[in-house]
């Protein structure tokens, strides 16, 4: 049989283009920043610190988001090794706090076996309701109702929640937000369980200073103290700081984030802390051209952690969103 170096060369362009198909297309991963509010809410007071600071893994792991249906989206997430973050510089002192908040009626199923669906209603303008439900399996459910309201000056919410359908689960939780002066915010949240006994509320209080390029927010609870700067140099670089002061470990920690984004589209976070510990996440999208004109795109992402025992792990991952 001979073998004809021309037939090879084609049927391997045509395996690779093949291959290039099940890729998803740059523009479906083109990410838009949401335009932020004149108000800020209480769940999102330190957003702009706490996302430079980066997500470290290690481990390999592979995330794929696809859109089956029009209002239905699945997540895929394979995992070799310790693939979660094992390292946190920072506590969240606040309800939901860093978790994305959609709005969106929609549906979410897992590859773990969890479905999430979230039901949105604009009552006559003055109030939003927001219904989740999340049933993990046969027997283990979570359920979340949201009610907010806007005004110019503050914005308010009260959560109910409950698991298991079990009422000694209930939890309510008010978070209230008030702009004193443009640059200044006040915001308060309690927590409480109504049928537990005896009713010990959490209650918390969060300042938000902010300027065009720079904010500066705190929250003291009974959980501990925390203090966030925040400063954008360019639109390509941001800082950050975290001061995070537990009252049950009675440890104080420092750290220091760096985000720096670059015109190819790639983008490194850095960070060190007060603990001797450090590392990064780099990631890069690498472009794949058909030739009807269409550009699909593969996103990898690197992670490096160092711990207190100077043990340096790494992470290596691909992140596909269709």
């Amino acid at each position: 049989m001979d073998l004809n170096e021309d037939k090879i060369k084609e049927e391997v362009s045509s395996f690779v283009s093949s291959l290039q198909k099940l890729l998803p297309k740059k523009k479906e991963l083109i990410y838009v920043e949401p335009i932020k509010a004149k108000l800020t809410k209480l769940s999102e007071v330190h957003s702009e610190a706490k996302s430079v600071f980066p997500m470290c893994f290690t481990g390999a792991r592979l995330i794929i988001r696809r859109e089956i249906m029009n209002k239905v989206k699945l997540i895929q997430q394979y995992n070799y090794g310790k693939s979660k973050e094992p390292y946190k510089c920072f506590t969240h002192l606040l309800n939901k706090e860093m978790e994305p908040k959609s709005t969106n009626e929609s549906l979410l199923l897992d590859a773990a076996g969890s479905a999430t669906a979230t039901y949105y209603e604009d009552l006559n303008g003055a109030y939003k309701m927001r219904l989740t439900s999340k049933i993990r399996d046969l027997i283990a459910s979570e359920t979340e109702i949201v009610l907010e309201k806007d005004n110019p000056k503050s914005c308010g919410s009260i959560t109910c929640s409950m698991k298991d359908v079990d009422p000694n689960t209930l939890r309510v939780v008010t978070q209230w937000m008030y702009k004193i002066i443009p640059e200044f915010s006040m915001g308060t949240e309690v927590c409480f369980k109504p049928l537990a006994y005896p009713p010990m509320p959490d209650f918390s209080i969060s300042g938000r200073y902010e300027r065009p390029s720079f904010a500066l927010s705190s929250t003291i609870s009974r959980a501990g103290f925390q203090a966030c700067i925040f400063k954008q140099f360019t639109p390509d670089l941001r800082i950050a700081t975290i001061l995070n002061e537990g009252n049950r470990s009675g440890k104080t920690t420092i750290g220091v984030a760096l985000h720096k984004k670059y015109q190819n589209g790639s983008e490194l976070k850095i960070f060190v802390d007060s603990q001797c510990r450090g590392g990064f996440t780099f990631q890069k999208d690498v472009l794949f051209y058909e030739p009807h004109n269409e550009i699909r795109v593969l996103r990898l992402v690197g992670s490096t952690l160092i711990d207190r025992q100077k043990r340096v792990r790494f992470g290596f991952g691909f992140d596909l969103d269709f």
